[in-house]
């Protein structure tokens, strides 16, 4: 080792930080401290064969295959503009409660998520869709910012969630498993976002009705897509195709919807393949990268010393539970859910891992608390895209979304609690 030491992972991961502070991309800034890493505890030669080989082996897994498979079905449904049908099929379904607008821009979010697993992309679409309907039924600016950037954190829970899928690689997680354990939750944050939007939401802004020949045809037009996140979910638990497989037939499902409705031609297909691709390879790469960092560190032994003593510091599990929840979310305004995932789970899962947290419930806890971090002020990625797509400065927006925010941190340490939220339906999967 030519130098060694604690000190100079804490220089590196401070350096890794400073680069992406000025603005090079994420992929780029963490594999040059993993190789940084590396020379030093190698040398030049040795570390250039050590990096190439573990960024091959890190990205040589069929797994990951679910990713680009998603984002490509995610950017189809873009390309089809299937949001408008999905929006309306949510105002219907809804009918006429008290704010019922919120509450149909809740839902398409959460069926939107089942069929995207991302939560800018779910933001943006949905974002586009719904905030001019919004704004003309009254909502102010505060509010229907507030609205789709909190509904669109659905897009890193419900499955397919792609931080989840990133999870399940990195620590040999049935991802089956993480994301039937996710259904609970995400229905459960759905349902709470909701009841806050017809309670708390004043002065309450009424639906306008719909004629029943008008609801049937809006019925008619969006249950093709509402089937979609239903099939993905039914499939996994009974075992009847893989999380990999779900996405390729997502995809074909899209591309079937989108021909038979005349919404999509060769040209948009090539333009969503082509940003499907831009999309994948950047998350392929920052996981290559970031996994070959998380090698770097463990030739260091720094999650095993972090956890042993992590696990002794005084005030018990929920202490240690405290500390990894508020880490994760100060790193988590600043960076994208992806490469939040694969920078941190190396070292906080050993850490969950000591304090007998079961490996999926912990995964659905930290999805929960990346939620918080793209929408927790002054920076969350979600407040961004939203002010972004719209005339909202996100100032307006941050008052409006703390309740949001406090209802998440709830769900984060109901989850911790009650283990059986995440549990009970992987424990009762055809095929886990």
């Amino acid at each position: 080792m030519l130098v060694g030491g604690d000190i100079t992972l804490i220089v590196l991961v401070f350096g890794m930080f400073g680069l992406m502070a000025l603005g090079v991309p994420i992929f780029i800034s963490i594999g040059l401290t993993a190789f940084t890493g590396l020379v030093l505890v190698f040398g030049v030669n040795q570390a250039s064969v050590d990096f190439a080989s573990f960024l091959w082996q890190s990205l040589n897994k069929f797994e990951l295959v679910t990713i680009p498979l998603f984002v490509f079905a995610a950017m189809l449904v873009q390309a089809a503009r299937l949001g408008d049908e999905l929006f309306e099929f949510a105002k219907v379904c809804i009918g006429s409660v008290p704010n019922g607008l919120g509450v149909a821009v809740i839902l398409t979010c959460a069926i939107f998520a089942g069929i995207t697993g991302s939560s800018p992309v779910t933001a943006v679409t949905v974002g586009l869709i719904a905030l001019p309907a919004l704004a003309r039924e009254g909502y102010s600016d505060r509010v229907r910012g507030a609205l789709i950037a909190g509904g669109g954190t659905l897009g890193i829970l419900l499955p397919p969630s792609l931080p989840l899928i990133i999870y399940g690689v990195l620590t040999e997680t049935s991802i089956g498993s993480l994301f039937m354990a996710t259904v609970i939750p995400g229905l459960l944050l759905a349902l709470l976002f909701s009841l806050y939007v017809v309670i708390f939401n004043r002065p309450a802004v009424k639906v306008l009705p719909y004629e029943w020949r008008e609801r049937r045809l809006i019925l008619l037009k969006g249950a093709p897509i509402v089937a979609l996140p239903i099939f993905i979910i039914v499939s996994i638990y009974f075992g009847v195709v893989t999380p990999t497989e779900t996405g390729a037939v997502a995809a074909i499902y899209v591309l079937l919807v989108g021909f038979i409705r005349g919404r999509l031609n060769g040209k948009l297909i090539l333009t969503a393949a082509m940003n499907a691709a831009l999309t994948a390879s950047m998350l392929l790469l920052i996981f290559g990268a970031g996994s070959v960092f998380a090698r770097y560190s463990a030739l260091l032994q720094l999650p095993q010393s972090i956890a042993s003593g992590v696990s002794k510091l005084p005030g018990g599990p929920l202490v240690v539970f405290t500390g990894i929840i508020v880490t994760d979310l100060l790193l988590g305004t600043f960076l994208e859910s992806g490469a939040l995932t694969i920078l941190t789970i190396p070292i906080f899962f050993p850490i969950a891992h000591a304090i007998g947290i079961n490996p999926v419930q912990f995964g659905v806890i930290i999805a929960v608390n990346q939620e918080i971090a793209q929408i927790h002020p002054p920076a969350g990625l979600n407040l961004v895209t939203v002010a972004s797509i719209s005339d909202i400065p996100l100032t307006r927006m941050m008052k409006s979304i703390l309740p949001f925010i406090a209802i998440e941190i709830v769900m984060v340490y109901a989850l911790y609690f009650f283990p059986q939220l995440t549990l009970f339906l992987p424990g009762h999967m055809r095929m886990p």
